[in-house]
């Protein structure tokens, strides 16, 4: 039986294993595969989390980075939808903080009575919500710069996003409400309802 992984809270393991992971782990798993060669990257040998090989991390994440960027990347939980489609080719280019909201109203569009929880209470006049105010934030803003527009829209479209509260709880932001995986868990496992989970306040 594979060992549960000590840092990933106890119903994401339950629920979704080995696909739950931190958000670091989960960008260094989309990354495109290393090219053959520095030069035939898209980057064009300015280097790259997809060609930077075993160094990837050392790209996203830096010594003098912000402590909440740090805490961003290993406190911050992802799980990647089962029918999502494969990770994106190119992971260049930052367009800014516009693509958290072409993002939301890409999915909007798509699917109108989508449950993501990452359209919540979007206002589209405004281009508004309190998740755009967090996805747009110092630290993701960080993080787009590190891991492009492509890969930053495929988390955005296609993951379940649970970010750090204190005591070891998390907050869903992104994906189908954890509480409609628990129902379905529950009813396959009725001992997982009635124990204690301390994790995930939607």
């Amino acid at each position: 039986m594979a060992r549960k992984r000590k840092r990933v809270p106890e119903v994401l393991w339950r629920l979704f294993h080995h696909r739950a992971r931190s958000l670091a782990e989960t960008i260094l798993v989309l990354v495109p595969p290393l090219p053959a060669t520095a030069s035939g990257c898209r980057c064009k040998g300015r280097r790259c989390l997809s060609c930077s090989g075993e160094e990837a991390m050392s790209l996203l994440v830096r010594p003098d980075d912000p402590s909440d960027y740090h805490k961003l990347l290993t406190g911050c939980f992802v799980v990647v939808s089962e029918d999502a489609p494969p990770s994106p080719s190119s992971i260049l280019t930052a367009a800014g903080h516009n693509i958290v909201r072409r993002s939301i109203e890409m999915i909007m569009l798509e699917l109108p009575s989508s449950s993501n929880l990452i359209c919540c209470s979007y206002d589209k006049d405004n281009r508004s919500s309190a998740v755009v105010d967090e996805l747009t934030s110092p630290k993701w803003t960080i993080l787009l710069k590190r891991v492009g527009d492509a890969l930053m829209m495929y988390l955005l479209k296609y993951t379940s996003i649970f970010l750090p509260l204190p005591r070891k709880k998390h907050h869903q932001i992104s994906g189908s409400p954890i509480s409609d995986f628990c129902f379905k868990f529950s009813r396959r496992m009725p001992d997982f309802k009635s124990q204690h989970h301390p994790l995930v306040c939607n």
